[in-house]
């Protein structure tokens, strides 16, 4: 946003200033500047001005901005039709050569979409949450040429081509209050209507840059009585323009939704100076101010005589009213901006301020779009105070409202341990295919009512899908091996629910792992491919940390494979499920070669962790022994180490996989090799003894399971 010095000069007192020094100052007060640029005998400033803040985008404002933070009086100020007689006399006094036009008289109908008739022109607001507000003033027998040298100069100077006076004074206007206008050459409108309307399918405008612009119905049109005239609070139309022959002048201040104006300048790629604003919220209860104003300067510049602005109000805006705690502004001021500097500040910046019990009542202008709460106000107040004289102090801290977390504490736990395992994190969208989702559940998905493709349709019932579309995408790209987890939500349809209910859903926190390709990241190590027991031995070292003993069994979920598959428990609880993928699966994700994975149920687990007890290392020496039996394919290890523990046999603490000799024929005979350890805490236990026991437990393994002892 350009602006001029000498412009600003209009309404602050800035003599004593120079152009370094008000740099400075508007910088300190949140404007960054991105230039600063000698126009003549003018300082032109290009100020860095946030979007939230269009009421700095006008000199007015700036102006408002200087005055509150050098103290100074504003000359005038924008307070509905009152502020326009000093508008008038301003310019009058800085250009004497102006003949002094006394502001007529508003016809307004306020809170209705219709204003009255007013002298041949009737105007009408069929779409009011497009267009709250339409303020037209009709001015007579007005000579079209070229605008007096100051209007030009302050125009060129902020980046604008003069055209001629009537459009010169809407743009003039613009800059100064920050409200865009728009003169319709009133002989083209069409019976002397003005219609503010959606648009219609189908429907062209050419514009004043000459194009063809398609309107749909989110486009806010003026229309008269038979075409659209212009694109409300956009660009107008090229068959209503100011040309030469312009008598009469019909000149518009309005206020558009800022959502309608900003979509429809998207898609039309078309950004304007009044888009600009528009788009930015300007205030919606200046169009009378902004209109007299620019009504009464086309008079002194084109001559001719204005009718009463006819004012049609859909929707009135109140100012907000906002209470501001004493405690609060010292609490984040640190203690050092007091009560009686932010009255004083309000005051200057226009608003109306009283003090009030523990604090201050304010009442915000509606050209303050961007204050809405109390730590707005603060804000505002610390911007002028300077945020660097607030002194610097740690936060207060409190422990109050802490709580216990434990899903997210296991949560963290688990991540720790699974890169500690050296697998890698991935996290992924909850947002799955219905297919998928049926290759791993059979339950009904929670559908998504907006998604954006079916591939993100539903919600997950598992965490293998997502992880999988990972795997897939690494392969794609030559990662060939690799081992991912996810700590993540699946979600799930409450059992029980009516049908015609909206469903309620459950959360379940689950964990994901993913190992495919080759294991022996050292370079000294022979690759070897994935088995189960990798996956298998992640499961447990989860398991071990939250201090639950698992047993595995055969898995018969159907997306793992046959023989390939198994299921972890402690007791009669669910915790994993884990194997080797399905081919169907595989084809799915298109990923070649063998994929182990492991889903476990971080709640079940949570729900199934045991108490324990540190105890103290042995002081005496412990007895190792082995022993070797062969049985069937269909005794499993995990019976024989829970048939050899149900014993409580004396002395033994450790019981483990040694060797395990699996035939490549279909010979039935399997031989596995167990070692056990013996130790007491209080003595050191004899060969003998030690052998005696072990015997006892090989006798009674043989009776108990289907095995020989060797």
């Amino acid at each position: 946003m350009k602006l001029s010095r000498n412009w600003m000069s209009d309404y602050v007192d800035l003599r004593d200033l120079s152009d370094d020094e008000l740099s400075r100052r508007m910088t300190g007060i949140g404007h960054a500047l991105d230039a600063v640029e000698k126009h003549g005998d003018d300082t032109v400033f290009d100020a860095e001005i946030t979007t939230n803040r269009v009421d700095a985008m006008s000199h007015i404002g700036m102006a408002r901005e200087l005055a509150a933070a050098l103290g100074r009086e504003l000359r005038s100020a924008v307070s509905g039709v009152s502020g326009v007689g000093s508008f008038a006399a301003l310019h009058r006094s800085r250009h004497p050569s102006a003949p002094a036009v006394a502001p007529a008289q508003d016809d307004t109908a306020r809170g209705s979409a219709a204003a009255p008739y007013a002298g041949d022109v009737k105007i009408r607001i069929e779409a009011p949450e497009m267009c709250a507000r339409y303020t037209g003033v009709i001015i007579r027998g007005v000579t079209i040429q070229e605008s007096p040298q100051y209007i030009r100069q302050r125009l060129e100077a902020v980046g604008l081509r003069p055209i001629n006076n009537v459009v010169d004074v809407t743009n003039y206007v613009m800059l100064a209050l920050g409200h865009p206008l728009h003169a319709f050459d009133l002989a083209r409108i069409t019976d002397k209507t003005i219609i503010v309307r959606r648009g219609r399918d189908g429907e062209v405008m050419k514009s004043l840059d000459g194009e063809n612009r398609r309107i749909d119905r989110d486009t806010v049109v003026i229309a008269d009585a038979r075409r659209p005239v212009a694109l409300g609070g956009i660009i107008g139309g090229e068959e209503s323009e100011i040309s030469s022959s312009t008598r009469d002048v019909f000149l518009e201040c309005a206020w558009f939704n800022p959502s309608v104006i900003r979509r429809t300048a998207r898609r039309l790629g078309l950004k304007t100076d009044a888009s600009y604003r528009f788009e930015r919220r300007v205030d919606p209860n200046d169009t009378i101010a902004a209109s007299d104003f620019a009504a009464s300067l086309i008079v002194e510049l084109a001559g001719g005589t204005r009718e009463p602005a006819i004012d049609a109000v859909a929707a009135a805006e109140e100012p907000k009213v906002i209470r501001l705690r004493a405690s609060r502004l010292h609490q984040q001021s640190g203690g050092a901006v007091g009560e009686a500097y932010a009255l004083e500040l309000f005051r200057r910046l226009g608003f109306d301020a009283v003090s009030v019990q523990g604090g201050l009542e304010v009442t915000v202008p509606t050209w303050r779009g961007d204050i809405g709460e109390e730590i707005d106000l603060i804000e505002e107040v610390l911007r002028f105070f300077g945020l660097n004289n607030v002194p610097a102090e740690l936060p207060r801290l409190t422990t109050g409202d802490a709580q216990q977390n434990p899903i997210a504490e296991a949560e963290d736990e688990v991540r720790g341990i699974l890169a500690g395992c050296g697998l890698t994190e991935v996290v992924n969208y909850s947002f799955i295919s219905a297919q998928a989702n049926a290759m791993f559940s059979d339950e009904q998905p929670v559908a998504i009512t907006n998604s954006l493709t079916e591939n993100i349709a539903f919600m997950r019932l598992s965490i293998i899908p997502s992880i999988l579309e990972a795997v897939a995408f690494n392969r794609s790209y030559g990662t060939r091996d690799g081992t991912l987890f996810e700590v993540g939500r699946t979600y799930h349809r409450v059992e029980g629910a009516k049908s015609d209910e909206a469903w309620p859903v459950e959360e379940r926190h689950v964990i994901g792992i993913v190992m495919y390709g080759s294991l022996g990241d050292f370079w000294g190590d022979a690759k070897r491919p994935v088995d189960f027991f990798d996956v298998k031995g992640v499961v447990e070292q989860i398991a071990a940390k939250f201090h639950v003993p698992l047993t595995f069994a055969t898995g018969d979920e159907e997306w793992l494979r046959k023989g390939r598959r198994a299921v972890a428990r402690h007791k009669d609880r669910h915790i994993a499920a884990l194997g080797f993928l399905s081919p169907e699966i595989l084809q799915h994700f298109g990923i070649k070669g063998d994929v182990a994975v492991a889903e476990v149920d971080l709640q079940a687990l949570l729900a199934s962790a045991t108490e324990w007890k540190m105890a103290p290392i042995a002081r005496f020496p412990g007895v190792p022994m082995i022993l070797a039996l062969t049985h069937g394919r269909d005794v499993e290890y995990a019976r024989i180490a829970a048939a050899i523990r149900s014993l409580d046999a004396p002395y033994l603490h450790e019981v483990g996989l040694r060797d395990r000799f699996v035939p490549e024929n279909d010979v039935n005979t399997i031989k596995t090799t167990l070692g056990m350890w013996y130790q007491a805490f209080d003595r050191s236990l004899t060969q003998e003894e030690v052998a005696q026991i072990h015997q006892n437990v090989a006798t009674r393994v043989a009776e108990l399971l289907p095995v020989k002892v060797l």
